[in-house]
């Protein structure tokens, strides 16, 4: 399946124009985790956001945008709840992006980084003076486009995911200003269009959580009061409100001291009252795409292995795929598999990197075990799976054992491989045991939208309400 940046960039190729969703945040239950995406054209859709009535609502609102002269990105809040007949009961916030020739050099950018095997990310500004300005960046240059430290730091930590993310935040100014009108003539010269960089005297805030003044009230009340805040089909935004589930900045830059309550409503008060200038800022999304943090190593193109990289040409998994019969090879392949004829199978072994994930799946017995004795040599591989029987486990154990190979090591050898309890022996079925096995070794990547360390509230804007249940 090809990711979301090639599909993109094919696009842009031929000038095509497209509406690029993601999944900006995500608060309590929800079908994908922040970072999803999703591209809509006027007449294909490729990836996903979560499935049922909440997709069909953000691709009908993202067909809406590829004809209207509509602000562009912009966001949107989904409350999972009945009237759309879904019962996750959590808040998704999606982030709704106009993709044409405009944006070909950022896609460029980031289809090259794609395409090298490197993780990179991207700087959005959903809002203010340079709303739509995007910045790509990897782990070599985020540091120049994320100058804010907290910034930064979060940027970094996605780099870090091993799975694509995002987290979606809010620059508070809290600086006084004549620092602040310092900082802005030193970071944007006069006449250029250029977004202004986050000063590390900004204030972050995440962007999903209830608004502290709203009293705590039971699901079925909450419900309620999303169904009657806004009229089906209306496209005004309710005022904010105690009855209102809009989702609220209410976390200030992490690396700021915690604070009684009484001093933060106070400090609240003064610098931030709803409605106020001083409470506007800018909403970031910080989007990132690193590669996949399971690089698989997979021996043999027989019938199992042509099945199990069909299943792991859908997965987020990076796949290096050995034989020495060329032949055997499908003609096409996913992007994220990667066919590799050799002699020397031992050698793509020691050429791995740390970590690897190794699927030994050969037609030979025999090369079956220069292929687990080669990889248990190795200190430091994730995991070894060898198909097979519990029979040929145990004599592959002796003869490890004989050539010296130690017990500790002997029993990290997986076989059979493959997650047990699932009934028959097709090719097929086999795979999908094999793979499931695999993906249980997945990293649990951090909520992107939870921070890590405590912060104390700051309430300020909020994003665009559908009006929807979803």
């Amino acid at each position: 399946m090809p990711s979301w940046i090639s599909t993109l960039s094919c696009l842009l190729e031929t000038d095509a124009r497209a509406v690029l969703v993601t999944v900006a945040a995500t608060r309590g239950s929800a079908p994908r985790a922040a970072g999803a995406h999703m591209v809509v054209t006027a007449a294909q859709v490729q990836g996903s956001v979560g499935g049922g009535r909440l997709e069909q609502r953000a691709i009908g609102i993202a067909r809406e945008l590829l004809v209207a002269d509509a602000p562009s990105p912009r966001l949107e809040r989904f409350a999972l709840g009945a009237s759309l007949g879904q019962c996750c009961g959590g808040v998704v916030v999606l982030a709704f992006e106009r993709v044409g020739p405009a944006q070909r050099e950022w896609v460029g950018r980031a289809a090259t980084l794609a395409a090298a095997g490197r993780a990179w990310g991207r700087r959005i500004f959903i809002d203010g003076p340079h709303a739509g300005a995007v910045a790509v960046f990897d782990r070599e240059s985020v540091g120049h486009t994320c100058t804010d430290p907290a910034l930064s730091a979060h940027a970094r930590d996605l780099l870090a995911a091993g799975e694509d993310t995002a987290l979606l935040l809010f620059m508070l100014g809290c600086r006084s200003d004549a620092s602040r009108d310092r900082a802005d003539e030193g970071a944007t010269a006069p006449g250029s269009t250029a977004p202004p960089a986050p000063s590390a005297g900004s204030r972050l805030a995440s962007l999903l959580q209830e608004d502290l003044a709203a009293p705590r009230r039971s699901d079925a009340s909450r419900d309620r009061a999303d169904e009657g805040a806004t009229a089906p089909g209306s496209t005004a935004t309710p005022a904010p409100g105690a009855g209102s589930r809009l989702a609220s900045l209410l976390q200030e830059d992490l690396a700021a001291p915690r604070r009684s309550d009484a001093s933060r409503d106070r400090a609240d008060g003064s610098a931030t009252a709803p409605g106020s200038a001083a409470a506007l800022g800018t909403a970031i999304l910080l989007d990132a795409s690193p590669p996949p943090a399971l690089q698989v190593v997979m021996f043999g193109a027989g019938h199992v292995g042509r099945a199990l990289a069909e299943l792991f040409g859908r997965l987020p998994l990076r796949v290096r795929w050995v034989d020495a019969r060329a032949q055997e090879f499908p003609p096409a392949l996913a992007p994220n598999v990667e066919p590799h004829c050799t002699d020397t199978p031992t050698a793509e072994v020691r050429a791995a990197p740390a970590g690897a994930v190794f699927l030994v799946l050969t037609h030979s017995h025999a090369l079956d075990f220069e292929l687990v004795e080669a990889i248990l040599a190795r200190d430091d591989f994730r995991f070894c799976g060898l198909i097979g029987s519990q029979t040929k486990r145990a004599r592959f154990a002796h003869r490890l054992h004989a050539r010296g190979i130690e017990e500790a090591r002997i029993a990290r050898l997986r076989c059979p491989v493959g997650l047990p309890g699932l009934p028959g022996k097709e090719a097929e079925v086999i795979a999908l045991a094999i793979a499931a096995e695999v993906m249980r070794l997945r990293p649990q990547a951090h909520p992107p939208s939870t921070p890590r360390r405590p912060a104390a509230g700051a309430p300020a804007t909020q994003p665009t309400e559908s009006g929807h249940e979803t």
